[in-house]
């Protein structure tokens, strides 16, 4: 974790140190958290000491701060909207994380624990104090924690409530109404509790990305207006997470964090305006397909630290009826970030948002989470050709190999326990694609012979076999049920009849559910 320094802030230096001392640090690898901090961390991407503490001039004033290595970092964040697993499965992926190279965490709470700013609302699987046990043991490993909320947009588990529709966007179920009285107070509250559960975190993210139904309502409407800067819809935006920057950094003294994304979508025309958020705000610009600097060139000039994001997952196409998703495509991601020299934040999205599917369990994403922590170890790793064959299998809807790659998935190497899981996930995954495939056929199969029935061609033969092919199909589907239901029982994962559900939804031609 690193040894601790009692750092003296210099002459002319403020005690409330509303900037960063870039000037004690070479080519900006180091950064410096607000004074309230009581250690000082210098450390490598590994946690090992390293370098030495700048001389400062003056001594009136001591003050201890934590100076991490970041340009270096390996930040990883976790979406426990998703499937997560118990208090205890977690500490052990913690550990394997820590081993596969990660010294970063921003976990994304959402509705996974029991706010008393949203009392009522969410799912909870955490209390209060496992969340705090867990950061504790993260940072016992040499983690730091960055917690992350949403304080604008993808608020769905809230706002769905009739508790809280008054904050909804013109009635839109994921945005929250800025310019609503209690918004502002609100999200400051929850800020207090997400502050309090981590004591020694020096940043928080705040989200902020996606908020496409601004200025919709009528008291927004009114507040564009009325701006005498004219700065359309986008002042709406700027006002209220400049807000809560300013709120998290000089009341709460953690380094406010946003993703940029708004910014990005209307070419950067915004950025003029963004004097009103602290300087310490760090933007993190995230792309997961291709071109991932494509915007950078907007953000940079603003005169704010920079960060990318890469999707370790995060949604495909057909998502919502599959049990694996391709993940040449995230790990090319993965790659082309790591180009950049800049810090990246890699995601780990557990579904679309809170009205829509879950993804599958972090076992399925084994390559592209060793591809971030350590991309020289995935270079060499023995499930390369597997992975590649996979993805190719799955793209071409090939049904023998995929058939082929089942067996072979439970032959591959594996170098810990979390590998050895995701053997067995990637063998019930693949069983899941093909009966996806079988069901789609036996359901056009189905309405094809109820058409030849009516125009005299029934074949009782024909309708003999088909009778036969799906009773084999329902066997395989109640084994794949109980090889999922044995999965989820020995990792402790959350949501099995949600996940159990939505998937059979995939694999029963005769599941029809009220919509």
């Amino acid at each position: 974790m690193g040894a601790e320094y009692p750092f003296p802030l210099g002459d002319g230096i403020p005690s409330d140190s509303a900037g960063f001392l870039a000037e004690f640090f070479q080519s900006g690898q180091f950064r410096l958290c607000p004074p309230h901090r009581k250690s000082v961390y210098l450390s490598d991407s590994s946690g090992n000491v390293s370098g030495d503490l700048p001389d400062a001039p003056g001594r009136q004033t001591e003050q201890r701060f934590r100076i991490i290595r970041e340009k270096n970092m390996r930040a990883l964040h976790l979406d426990f909207k998703g499937i997560v697993p118990s208090e205890k499965k977690l500490l052990q992926w913690l550990e394997w994380f820590r081993k596969c190279g990660f010294d970063c965490l921003f976990p994304e709470y959402d509705c996974r624990v029991p706010w008393d700013a949203w009392h009522g609302a969410g799912a909870p699987l955490f209390t209060k104090d496992a969340v705090k046990r867990i950061a504790a043991y993260a940072e016992s490993l040499g983690f730091e924690i960055v917690p992350l909320i949403q304080v604008h947009g993808h608020l769905e588990w809230i706002l769905k409530h009739d508790a809280y529709s008054f904050l909804r966007e013109n009635g839109i179920l994921n945005e929250l109404c800025p310019c609503h009285e209690e918004s502002i107070p609100k999200m400051r509250q929850w800020i207090d509790e997400i502050a309090a559960l981590h004591p020694h975190a020096s940043k928080i993210h705040l989200g902020c990305d996606e908020t496409w139904h601004l200025g919709s309502c009528s008291r927004c409407r009114k507040a564009v207006e009325n701006d005498p800067a004219q700065r359309g819809n986008m002042g709406l935006f700027i006002d209220h997470a400049a807000s809560l920057c300013r709120y998290a950094w000089e009341e709460k003294h953690l380094r406010p964090m946003i993703w940029d994304d708004m910014f990005c979508r209307d070419n950067g025309k915004s950025l003029k305006y963004c004097g009103a958020f602290p300087r310490e705000t760090v933007f993190i610009h995230w792309k997961y397909g291709r071109n991932t600097t494509e915007h950078l060139d907007l953000i940079r000039p603003a005169g704010f630290e920079v960060w990318g994001a890469s999707a370790i997952r995060c949604g495909w196409i057909n998502h919502h009826w599959k049990a694996l998703n391709i993940l040449g495509d995230r790990l090319d991601n993965i790659a082309d970030w790591e180009k950049t020299g800049l810090p990246v934040l890699h995601t780990t999205w557990g579904r679309p948002n809170n009205l829509w599917n879950l993804y599958g369990p972090w076992e399925a994403l084994i390559p592209p989470f060793l591809a971030a922590g350590n991309p020289a170890k995935w270079a060499v790793h023995p499930w390369r050709l597997f992975i590649n064959a996979l993805d190719s299998a799955l793209l071409s809807k090939d049904r023998k190999r995929l058939e082929e790659l089942a067996g072979e998935a439970l032959r591959l190497p594996a170098a810990d326990k979390m590998e050895e899981q995701a053997k067995i996930w990637y063998h019930i995954g693949i069983r899941y694609e093909l009966l996806h495939a079988e069901t789609l056929e036996q359901f056009q199969t189905e309405r094809c012979l109820a058409v030849l029935g009516k125009y005299g061609c029934r074949d009782p033969k024909r309708i003999a076999e088909f009778a036969a092919l799906s009773c084999s199909s329902r066997n395989r589907k109640t084994a794949w049920e109980k090889d999922l239901a044995e999965f989820w029982r020995r990792n402790e994962l959350s949501d099995f009849e949600e996940y159990l559900d939505t998937r059979r939804a995939g694999i029963y031609c005769d599941a029809r559910p009220e919509i």
